[in-house]
């Protein structure tokens, strides 16, 4: 019974790791479409939710475990989703340079020679609204709206305008990519987690993941540790137990190739208390939390053609999260403990979490 418990908690936890790797590296595909400020607000949401999953499930009680008891199981972390969170918005560039736009009449560009369209004259002046990663999957593409445009000789001196009418309405220019359309629940993110009973009222805890590979999708790792230790212990007769906790972890996404894709860190430390009637563990607690997730230098590989052969900086994206207050319930069947969670926060939290507990 325990080995076929201990082989389904891997597999769970490995088959949704694969899929977040998945994700990841189609996510990199989809920015390598996106100039820098494009990236920034299409992948926010979605590297936001995944550092606040970084920081969900720690604990679900707040009685700690004898010395050399021990606990290992599966704890997962999904961010809500609001409608704010499915789009951004993004100022066009001032003007584009193109050396051909399809509808154009032939010999109005000269040879190595090139127009240039204007923002609100030739293309749209406000700004475009397209879906985030999290959103829906309709690309957005930004179309031309006709006008008159320069026409610059191979030299790059101004040779006169396009005549009346020669630029056509209605062809893409460049195009922002749809997203994975999330439904209100995140991508969640499952964090194998084993607790270890220390003397001195301490408890270690771990999380590690070894670098997987999903096929040729990309490789994830993971780690994480951190100590909780037990205040009730000095509270003579106290009716609840009382904890602490601190907790640092580092995620890793790369391609097959070993580049980087995005990493995460997040710190989380807090107070915990619980109260256990029977089967049935109430439990509740305030934490304070940080998480940063980076993405990595990449090569644009989209259709504008004033970012096209350039390579776009990386950037950082903080999650949305500083702190939060938690509620939850476990149920222990023997050694099998099931427990379930919900934290009030910026950005709202479920976490549930499943493992064997020796006392």
């Amino acid at each position: 019974m325990k080995s076929f418990f201990r082989c389904t908690i891997a597999m769970m936890c490995f088959i949704t790791l694969a899929g977040s790797v998945v994700i990841a590296q189609d996510l990199q595909q989809q920015i390598s479409t996106l100039g820098s400020a494009a990236a920034k607000g299409y992948i926010s949401p979605i590297l936001s939710g995944w550092g606040n999953d970084l920081n969900t499930g720690i604990y679900y009680s707040a009685d700690l475990h004898d010395v050399l008891g021990f606990d290992v199981g599966v704890r997962a972390g999904m961010s809500k989703i609001t409608d704010a969170d499915k789009t951004y918005s993004l100022d066009l560039p001032a003007s584009v340079k193109l050396t051909s736009v399809p509808g154009l009449p032939s010999g109005i560009i000269p040879t190595g020679g090139y127009i240039v369209l204007t923002k609100g004259v030739n293309y749209q002046s406000l700004p475009v609204i397209a879906p985030t990663a999290v959103g829906n999957k309709d690309n957005v593409n930004v179309q031309t709206t006709g006008g008159r445009a320069n026409v610059y000789s191979a030299n790059g001196t101004l040779i006169g305008q396009t005549p009346l009418g020669a630029v056509p309405t209605g062809q893409t220019i460049f195009t922002l990519p749809g997203g994975f359309d999330l439904g209100s629940l995140g991508v969640p993110l499952p964090m194998p987690q084993f607790d270890l009973g220390l003397p001195f009222g301490l408890e270690f805890m771990l999380r590690y993941v070894p670098t997987i590979s999903a096929g040729n999708t990309g490789k994830f790792n993971y780690m994480g540790f951190g100590l909780r230790y037990s205040i009730d212990q000095w509270i003579p007769l106290c009716p609840v137990n009382i904890a602490v906790h601190f907790m640092t972890q580092k995620m890793n996404f790369k391609s097959t190739s070993d580049a980087d894709i995005f990493s995460a860190n997040a710190t989380a430390y807090g107070l915990e208390v619980s109260k256990k009637f029977f089967i049935l563990t109430i439990f509740g607690g305030f934490q304070m939390e940080k998480s940063t997730l980076s993405l990595a230098k990449y090569s644009y590989t989209g259709n504008d053609p004033t970012l096209i052969g350039t390579s776009i900086p990386g950037f950082d994206v903080s999650g949305a999260n500083t702190s939060r207050f938690t509620v939850g319930a476990r149920i222990l069947l023997l050694f099998i403990n099931v427990h379930a969670e919900y934290s009030m926060a910026t950005t709202p939290m479920l976490g549930a979490g499943v493992g064997i507990t020796i006392r």
